[in-house]
C-alpha cells in the first residue's frame, strides 16, 4: 500500500510553495496525493451579509470561487504531472479545517501537508488559521510549509 499524503491547497503563492514541497517529497516516497480544495462557506457568508438586500450576484461569486479553485488544484496537477507523481484532486465546499480533517480521517491519510500564512491580530482572529487548527486536531501527522 503506498504511503498516501493529502495537500491541502488555496491558490496562494504560499500554499503553492506548499504544493511544490509536497510533489517533491511524494516524489521521493513514490507516495499518492490527494489535492483538496475547499470552498470556504464563510466567503458566501460574508458575501451574503455585505450584499443582504441582492442575493442575486452569489451565482458569479460562485463561479468565481469555483474558478479559484479549479486554478489552484491546476496548478499542483501541472507540478504532479511534471514530477511523475501520482495525484487526483478533489473540490468541496465547507469550512477547510473540519472538511481536511473529515477527508484525512475517512481515507486514512498518512500525512497532511498545508502551507502556513502566518496570519495575525485580527485577521487571524476573524478568519481563524486553518493550519493551526489542523495540526491542533489532525488524525494523523502534519507538516506545516512555512510561507516566508
Amino acid at each position: 500500500m503506498a504511503f498516501k499524503i493529502l495537500l491541502a491547497t488555496d491558490g496562494s503563492q504560499f500554499s503553492n510553495k506548499a504544493a511544490d514541497y509536497c510533489i517533491d517529497m511524494a516524489k521521493k516516497l513514490d507516495a499518492e496525493v490527494l489535492a483538496v480544495y475547499v470552498m470556504n462557506l464563510k466567503h458566501f457568508e460574508i458575501y451574503a451579509l455585505e450584499h443582504h438586500d441582492d442575493i442575486t450576484g452569489y451565482e458569479d461569486e460562485n463561479v468565481r470561487l469555483s474558478k479559484d479553485a479549479e486554478d489552484a488544484v491546476g496548478y499542483v496537477a501541472r507540478m504532479a504531472k511534471e514530477k511523475g507523481v501520482r495525484l487526483s484532486t478533489r473540490i468541496v465546499r465547507g469550512y477547510p479545517a473540519d472538511e481536511i480533517m473529515k477527508i484525512a480521517r475517512d481515507d486514512k491519510f498518512d500525512l497532511i501537508v498545508v502551507g502556513n500564512l502566518g496570519k495575525s491580530g485580527i485577521e487571524r482572529v476573524l478568519m481563524g488559521s486553518v493550519s493551526e487548527a489542523i495540526v491542533r486536531h489532525a488524525p494523523c501527522p502534519v507538516l506545516v510549509v512555512r510561507g516566508k
